[in-house]
């Protein structure tokens, strides 16, 4: 893990050096007309050519290695996750908040609701769902105290999965949805819980959050289901 530092001290040299590329690409083109032209300046020429090949190949290798040190900056773990202008807020740098990778928004969002469930605490655990789940879905209370029950078992380790988006675009707006699963070993048994988390949606905050849940016992037998069917997407 780096941190924010590092990835903007590598960031100004990447720069500088598309900087530097980019001069050399120019002077290239310059004194290769020249030495058409008037038949002079054939080895300031190849030289020019020969650094603007050197200095593509290095920016290649940076801006690869910069989108590599950019999905391992630190988060801050201490950051309280919140809902601004529609959308869920992972950390107070926005910078890190705009390029965060997919994998990376999952994995915060996985820590957040596997401590909250460890809490053991009812309205701890509440609050990981959507406004419109908490209101419209009869049996969340179930799926709560399920919850509690895993907790109480310990959870002695914990797997994040990815299983994809589901992205909606409308008049200029964004709206993104999550959904993962964390497979959770407890002292007794293993349990899979499936969500479906909304990131991003403009259109309707109050679907901000979890809006579906199921947990499976070990041999994938549905021990809770609850699910927003009737969520308001609000578009």
């Amino acid at each position: 893990m780096i941190d924010i530092v590092t990835f903007g001290v590598s960031g100004i040299l990447t720069i500088i050096a598309i900087l530097i590329s980019i001069v050399l690409f120019i002077l290239t083109i310059v004194f290769g007309v020249i030495r058409i032209i008037k038949k002079k300046f054939q080895k300031t020429f190849i030289t020019l050519l020969i650094a603007t090949i050197l200095f593509a190949v290095i920016n290649f290798f940076a801006i690869n290695n910069l989108i590599h040190k950019f999905n391992e900056i630190s988060i801050n773990e201490n950051t309280e996750i919140i809902q601004k202008d529609g959308k869920i807020i992972l950390t107070d740098n926005p910078i890190e908040q705009l390029f965060m990778s997919d994998e990376k928004i999952t994995q915060i969002l996985c820590n957040d609701i596997i401590g909250k469930i460890k809490t053991k605490e009812y309205e701890n655990i509440k609050s990981i769902f959507s406004n419109d789940m908490i209101k419209n879905v009869t049996n969340l209370d179930e799926g709560i105290n399920k919850l509690i029950d895993i907790s109480n078992e310990n959870i002695s380790d914990f797997k994040v999965q990815e299983n994809g988006t589901e992205t909606h675009w409308d008049s200029g707006k964004h709206r993104k949805t999550y959904r993962f699963s964390i497979d959770i070993n407890t002292d007794n048994k293993i349990y899979s819980i499936g969500f479906e988390y909304d990131y991003e949606n403009p259109f309707n905050t109050e679907t901000l959050g979890v809006n579906r849940m199921v947990i499976l016992d070990e041999e994938r037998n549905i021990l809770v289901l609850v699910d927003n069917e009737n969520i308001n997407k609000g578009y």
